[in-house]
């Protein structure tokens, strides 16, 4: 016995009417900075590689030679800019010893009294400015780099 076509037209209502979930690793914005850090002590290149999600504003650090890689932080998103801070990790965490290993901190240890960073890419041009901050709100240094959206058809897959 063959159902009959109204049947049909409810299933099909019933289906498209079906929340649809994101994948829980979906991300809408992927962006590759480089440029340069300056503090007192010179210059050195910087990185950063991000992945936005719009539905709860996160940022993930996928690549970073400025900020600890697998973090994310929370941004917000006017017209102009995204905007961003990192709090220090806390001493005698796991991140915390890691991170202040790096060489950036072998390279200005005037840093290791870090309390935050803040972090501002320009929506229209790219360009990104951060500066890292100790807790008196005192400048320590100082990041500027280019970003440019990046495909993720086009990261390479990981090998591992």
């Amino acid at each position: 016995m063959k159902p009959h076509r109204g049947f049909d037209v409810l299933i099909g209502i019933a289906v498209l009417a079906l929340p649809i979930s994101a994948s829980a690793d979906y991300f809408s914005l992927y962006v590759k900075c480089d440029g340069e850090v300056s503090s007192p002590k010179g210059r050195a290149p910087a990185n950063l590689d991000l992945a936005l999600r719009d539905n709860n504003q996160t940022a993930l650090i996928q690549r970073s030679n400025v900020l600890p890689v697998g973090d994310k932080m929370k941004y917000e998103v006017s017209p102009a800019a995204y905007s961003m801070t990192y709090r220090s990790p806390q001493a005698r965490t796991q991140l915390y010893y890691d991170w202040y290993r790096g060489a950036l901190f072998a390279w200005d240890p005037s840093l290791k009294r870090l309390a935050y960073i803040r972090v501002s890419i320009d929506r229209q041009t790219g360009n990104l400015e951060g500066d890292y901050r100790n807790a008196d709100d005192t400048i320590l240094a100082t990041f500027r780099m280019r970003c440019e959206k990046a495909d993720p058809n086009s990261l390479p897959p990981p090998k591992f």
